[in-house]
């Protein structure tokens, strides 16, 4: 199931949308340029189709300065983190998360 696909783009960022997929980005606080979502259609991964979106976005964010480009991942996302790797980028950071679990849970 794709993420909505009728989402549109962030506040003074971008949405480009082909057949195949879809990408959302645009500035942060700091200058920097997010992708927040990025879909490719499961029989289209590995097409070429993930790469022209980024590509997309990488030109649309220099043109406007925003440096650098930045998009989270989970540990768990192999395939996610191959492809960003694949487009030269590198793990900068590491990022922690608590689910607020209920403290009936034990917590």
């Amino acid at each position: 199931m794709p993420f909505d696909l009728d989402r549109p783009a962030p506040a003074n960022g971008v949405k480009y949308r082909t057949e195949h997929g879809y990408i959302l980005a645009g500035p942060d606080q700091h200058g920097c340029c997010v992708i927040h979502e990025l879909w490719v259609a499961p029989g289209q991964r590995g097409s070429g189709v993930g790469r022209a979106l980024v590509d997309r976005v990488r030109a649309w964010a220099r043109g406007r300065g925003l440096r650098p480009l930045i998009v989270h991942c989970s540990p768990g996302n192999q395939g996610g983190r191959a492809f960003y790797e694949a487009l030269g980028m590198r793990a900068v950071s590491v990022v922690y998360q608590d689910d607020l679990a209920d403290e009936a849970d034990g917590r």
